[in-house]
C-alpha cells in the first residue's frame, strides 16, 4: 500500500510500477551496503537554496552536488599536500 501510494503521489518520479520502484530501491540499498559508499543528509530547503544560488551567482558549478563533490576534492587535493609538507618537516 505504501509504495503504490508514494507512486501515485510522486509521478514525476518516473516510477509506473510498484516493480520499477523496488528494483530501484533494492539497487540503491545494494549500493549503499556495499560499503563502498557514504551517504549524508542535507535538509530539502537548504539543498534546493544551494541549488538557487549556484545558479544565481553564476557559479562554476552545475548543481549543489556538483559543488559538494568539488568541495571534497579540493580538501583531499589540500590534504596531500599538507601531508607532503609535514612528512618533509
Amino acid at each position: 500500500m505504501q509504495i503504490q501510494s508514494f507512486i501515485e503521489e510522486n509521478r514525476h518520479l518516473g516510477y509506473a510500477t510498484r516493480e520499477e520502484f523496488i528494483r530501484d530501491a533494492t539497487r540503491f540499498r545494494l549500493k549503499w551496503r556495499s560499503g563502498k559508499y557514504e551517504y549524508m543528509e542535507i535538509p530539502k530547503d537548504q539543498y534546493k537554496r544551494l541549488n538557487e544560488a549556484i545558479k544565481e551567482m553564476n557559479m562554476p558549478h552545475r548543481s549543489a552536488e556538483d559543488f559538494i563533490n568539488a568541495q571534497v576534492k579540493e580538501a583531499l587535493g589540500k590534504y596531500e599536500t599538507w601531508k607532503i609538507t609535514t612528512k618533509k618537516h
